[in-house]
């Protein structure tokens, strides 16, 4: 392999920058006097081959266009051209938290199903022990790259060597069992083409609302025949039946508009 090319992808805040520095042997390159929504290309050779590093925008910093920054970490792909042969996708070492499934959400969507066979997971961490009880929480991220993943201490400085010449071999060895050995431009349209599709297809909210809504007006008609069934001893009349379910549907209909309110300013 001529040259190694990695891209970061991960929230902010998770170390991300921190261990691009680390792997190119200046832990500042990413983190001083750059702009945090562009991506960052810097390289260097390590014991003889050169490696380029692209940085990317973190994920769900406050104030920040959602939209823009995606559009910026898909760009990531031009500055690793002719694309890179792996993503690092970084966290932190904690427990699993809805943040976490909702940047792989957008990791998935973003470069699509190909590029998770390019990805590994790296856990950054300040302690020197590995809690196996955080670990096994994490497998439902873990499962989603076929168990890739390292655990990388980026404070303690005497094993960060170690760590990284471990973490390049891993690299290397993920490269070496691709039968496509880059993840390409093609790929990432593709995944943009599979996003329009998708958001094409998928029903308008209203109109989730209302299939929820008519589904509910059924069964609140099929519990008001079933208990006015019951309180007619067996023997359900027409305006029974219907009188009972009109006031069960009606609370179903109340319930229901109200939990829709809820979420709406809860979004």
């Amino acid at each position: 392999m001529g040259e190694l090319r990695i891209v970061l992808y991960g929230q902010s805040g998770q170390g991300k920058s921190t261990l691009g520095g680390i792997i190119l042997g200046n832990r500042e390159i990413f983190t001083s006097n750059k702009d945090s929504k562009k991506c960052h290309k810097e390289r260097k050779t390590i014991t003889g081959q050169e490696v380029v590093v692209v940085d990317t925008p973190g994920l769900f910093k406050v104030g920040d266009d959602r939209e823009e920054v995606v559009e910026e970490i898909k760009r990531s792909i031009k500055h690793a051209e002719p694309g890179p042969h792996v993503f690092l996708y970084v966290e932190r070492f904690k427990e699993i938290s809805q943040e976490k499934l909702d940047a792989l959400k957008v990791f998935k969507d973003t470069f699509g199903k190909q590029a998770v066979d390019y990805t590994m997971v790296v856990f950054t961490t300040k302690k020197k022990e590995i809690m196996e009880e955080t670990l096994k929480s994490l497998t439902r991220l873990t499962d989603q790259f076929q168990q890739r993943y390292f655990v990388f201490n980026i404070e303690d400085i005497k094993q960060q060597e170690s760590q990284l010449d471990e973490l390049l071999e891993i690299i290397k060895k993920m490269t070496e069992e691709q039968c496509q050995p880059l993840y390409t431009s093609k790929m990432l349209q593709e995944a943009e083409e599979a996003l329009k599709i998708q958001k094409k297809t998928k029903p308008k909210p209203e109109e989730e609302w209302r299939s929820f809504y008519d589904r509910c007006g059924l069964m609140g008609m099929a519990v008001g025949c079933a208990v006015g069934y019951f309180i007619c001893g067996g023997e359900l009349t027409p305006t029974t039946g219907a009188g009972v379910g009109a006031v069960v549907g009606m609370m179903l209909f109340v319930g229901i508009a109200f939990l829709g309110v809820l979420a709406k300013i809860k979004d």
